[in-house]
């Protein structure tokens, strides 16, 4: 029980108390938000998302004591138990707790860094083209090179490519492996991406983010990242529209 941060938990249940009532000398009523994996389970285990079922609890909590209290909980909504007593464990318990709350929350802030460190990293999902005079024709024509991040898959003028890991190397630049396909019709022209099999590190393709609306592409060439890479622009919000309306078109014709 951590009231500062109003929270309660047990065996495989876990709960945020969304008020606190005071009831009188020494007892508080807790209104609470619980999440009960056994209780979800047991009431509809056919409910494919029974994982995520909340409950509406009440916990009436009264001091006995400086060490000792009687807690009645309810259950799913119901109080089908009677009050049982909890007493405060020692204090080499409580400063293992503390370290241990402690160092998850800890983690948990690094790990969210590290995915907002990913985040800022990624080119932003969408339609790219080469700037330059034809860029808008280029655009249109959603041939250049499409990013879907989210969705896991990069297409290239040449290839279409299936996301298996991300790698970034520097703040601002990611480096992907990617299984790649030869499009139907490619453009004998274009470079197409080397298969990850034949390419250090599995990786064969790699993109500096320069802001959000510009990255640079480089593509694997005789197992090197070589020259200057590709600069690419971010299509406009018309493009972008135009390409989501043709690929949910597709879908649904696949379908």
């Amino acid at each position: 029980m951590t009231i500062s941060e109003q929270s309660v938990s047990g065996y495989e249940w876990g709960c945020d108390v969304k008020k606190i009532i005071d009831l009188g000398p020494a007892s508080l009523k807790f209104q609470m938000i619980c999440d009960d994996y056994n209780l979800a389970q047991n009431l509809n285990p056919r409910d494919p998302n029974w994982e995520n079922r909340q409950f509406n609890e009440v916990m009436f909590v009264k001091r006995i004591d400086a060490a000792t209290i009687s807690v009645q909980k309810s259950l799913n909504g119901k109080l089908k138990d009677p009050p049982w007593r909890a007493a405060y464990c020692p204090l080499k318990i409580q400063r293992a707790l503390a370290e241990a709350t402690l160092r998850a929350k800890m983690e948990a802030k690094q790990k969210a860094e590290l995915e907002q460190a990913l985040k800022d990293a990624h080119p932003r999902d969408g339609v790219y083209a080469a700037a330059g005079p034809d860029f808008e024709e280029r655009c249109a024509k959603f041939n250049d090179i499409v990013v879907t991040f989210s969705g896991k898959s990069i297409t290239t003028a040449s290839n279409i490519c299936k996301i298996e890991k991300t790698r970034v190397q520097l703040p601002d630049t990611v480096r992907v492996g990617a299984d790649c396909t030869l499009q139907p019709a490619a453009d004998r022209d274009a470079v197409s991406v080397q298969h990850v099999n034949t390419t250090p590190d599995r990786e064969n393709l790699m993109f500096k983010k320069i802001d959000d609306k510009s990255v640079i592409l480089w593509i694997i060439n005789n197992g090197h990242f070589t020259g200057d890479g590709r600069k690419l622009s971010y299509c406009s919000d018309q493009v972008q529209r135009a390409y989501a309306v043709q690929r949910r078109a597709g879908k649904q014709t696949r379908n």
